[in-house]
């Protein structure tokens, strides 16, 4: 029995949370399309306002029902009546009763549209509407994608930044244990050695800084992928030995059209269809009706007793509508229509201009960053080069420690010139990919 426990508990602890493994940004990009939940969420959304279509086509059916009615009447109409005509005096006049208090009626109805042709253009609407939710979740997928492109790369820039100061950080260890020996022998005065011992400990906190921006960014990314935080996320790719594959990027001939764009232009056809279905009230409709009823009229509640009739009422005929006057109301709503359709076009011409702006920096960004990488490569590898000769120098006598200092901090500043770089070109350039569909 313990070891059937025992298996039972490794069992449970190998499998209680997931393990996630992304070696490109593709991947992740791919991940996040399947599994992001407003991504889910929006997907199921297009399935519930599917059935608007079924709803709409319904009021174009032909519709019955069976319905029944009990009505007391407490108090019925008479009319005076001369009495002669039942045998009564002249001049002399009766009250006659009509009706029983006591009725029940039961029956089926059915009603067959004719001539309906606003109802015919909510058909269009509603088609139209399930093209602009299909178009919102394209916009909401290229959002997230985009955001998923930043934030994964913002980790890897926060892990290669753990990397870099964990460097300085050693650095900085031999550093302060050379500056102890030597305030042990007396060579150096205990400011010099306190500025070393500051520039340690700054380092040490930039590391925890570095380890905290790495854990948020990973966080962040767990959320987007629809992962929980207890899963494990494991990300392979090492940014410096990415290859970028291009010097430039120029703007297709045919780009792809933004999400946003089509979500405007749908927008618009659908305010041209509002504005048709407007100006389709003017038009009449026509139906067609059957209804039979059977009705039983009693003094007394006794609806059950065979001996007593019922009686059959059956009518079939045809309904006309057309409304003439409806107080300013139709003129209002034709009126707006009109107004919102202007209001989409303008929303579409600023939301074309603001896409091509945005895409534009993001271009100019990037070719601005591949341009610089190469520089700030080889920046980058000199100031390594340069700390370590620097130590070397400061270990052997032959630097003092402002020297060192400053080589350090030029080093520092090349580190984050090169890593911010990096970042930008592999983000920017995630970003156009996207926009250009690969």
């Amino acid at each position: 029995m313990n070891r059937f426990a025992l298996a039972v508990f490794l069992f449970c602890s190998l499998t209680a949370t997931a393990q996630t493994v992304i070696s490109t940004v593709q991947e992740a990009l791919t991940f996040v399309r399947r599994h992001n939940p407003d991504l889910v969420n929006a997907r199921q959304n297009q399935l519930v306002q599917a059935q608007q279509r079924t709803a709409t086509k319904a009021t174009l059916l032909p519709q019955a029902r069976l319905f029944t009615n009990f009505d007391y009447n407490y108090a019925l109409p008479v009319s005076l009546v001369p009495a002669e005509f039942l045998g009564g005096k002249p001049g002399e006049f009766r009250t006659l009763q009509f009706g029983l208090p006591y009725v029940l009626a039961a029956g089926v109805e059915v009603t067959v549209p004719i001539i309906n042709r606003p109802t015919r253009a909510d058909l269009g609407i509603v088609e139209q509407n399930l093209r602009i939710t299909d178009d919102q979740t394209l916009v909401l997928q290229d959002d997230i994608s985009t955001q998923t492109a930043r934030v994964y790369h913002a980790a890897l820039l926060a892990r290669s930044a753990i990397a870099i100061t964990q460097r300085n950080l050693s650095a900085a260890d031999t550093l302060t244990q050379i500056a102890s020996q030597r305030l042990t022998k007396g060579l150096i005065e205990p400011l010099e050695y306190n500025r070393i011992r500051s520039v340690q400990l700054t380092t040490a906190d930039v590391l925890y800084q570095n380890e905290l921006a790495y854990t948020r960014n990973l966080n962040q990314l767990k959320l987007l992928l629809g992962l929980t935080l207890a899963d494990s996320l494991v990300l392979t790719e090492d940014l410096s030995t990415r290859s970028l594959g291009t010097t430039s990027f120029t703007i297709p001939a045919n780009p792809v059209e933004r999400p946003q764009i089509t979500l405007q232009q749908a927008r618009i056809e659908l305010a041209r269809l509002q504005l048709n279905r407007e100006r389709l009230q003017r038009w009449p409709t026509l139906s067609a009706y059957g209804r039979f009823t059977e009705q039983a009229q009693r003094n007394q509640i006794n609806f059950l007793n065979a001996n007593q009739p019922w009686y059959q009422i059956g009518v079939t005929g045809l309904q006309f509508n057309w409304s003439l006057y409806t107080g300013g109301l139709r003129t209002s709503n034709l009126l707006r229509a009109r107004l919102q359709l202007k209001l989409a076009e303008s929303q579409l011409m600023y939301e074309r201009n603001r896409q091509q702006t945005d895409t534009e920096d993001i271009r100019n960004t990037y070719n601005q960053a591949i341009r610089s990488l190469e520089l700030n490569r080889q920046n980058y590898d000199l100031s390594n080069q340069n700390v370590q000769i620097a130590l070397i120098k400061y270990r052997s006598g032959l630097f003092a420690y402002d020297q060192y200092l400053n080589v350090f901090n030029e080093a520092l500043t090349a580190q984050n010139r090169y890593l911010n770089n990096l970042s930008n070109a592999f983000i920017n350039q995630t970003i156009l990919q996207i926009r250009n569909g690969q």
